[in-house]
């Protein structure tokens, strides 16, 4: 019997039911609605805090980009004087190896006295000469 006469009541009981499923789905949509807000607020921060962080990673590569451009032109010098500086020494190089050349010319084309006596006074007079090599 009882369980007829909750059955009676069957109209009263769906539409509590309706309201309280109602109710609970409206807390379920409101917290995830307060969810997302506070989700976009925190997202919102961190692009403000991304976007500060490429800013100062765009002026320290244009930092960086300025320091790279000096060390070249530093580089594009010290490399023209050292090309210079080889330059030179090469030709003063050339220069005295000429003058060298010239000389040892000179002596392999000397006249030696005929005689060992002869020859000996002749060395002895170009040792100076010979000693400079």
């Amino acid at each position: 019997m009882p369980a007829l006469a909750i059955l009676s009541y069957w109209k009263p009981i769906v539409i509590v039911a309706l309201i309280a499923a109602g109710l609970i789905y409206r807390g379920v949509l409101v917290h995830q609605r307060d969810a997302a807000r506070a989700q976009i607020v925190e997202l919102t921060q961190q692009t403000g805090a991304l976007e500060a962080d490429n800013s100062a990673m765009r002026a320290a590569a244009v930092q960086q980009n300025a320091a790279i451009a000096a060390l070249q032109s530093q580089m594009a010098a010290a490399n023209a004087a050292a090309k210079s500086r080889t330059a030179e020494f090469a030709a003063r190089g050339a220069q005295a190896m000429q003058g060298e050349l010239a000389h040892a010319t000179q002596l392999d084309h000397a006249a030696v006295p005929a005689g060992c006596a002869a020859a000996i006074r002749w060395g002895n007079a170009q040792g100076p000469e010979l000693g400079r090599w």
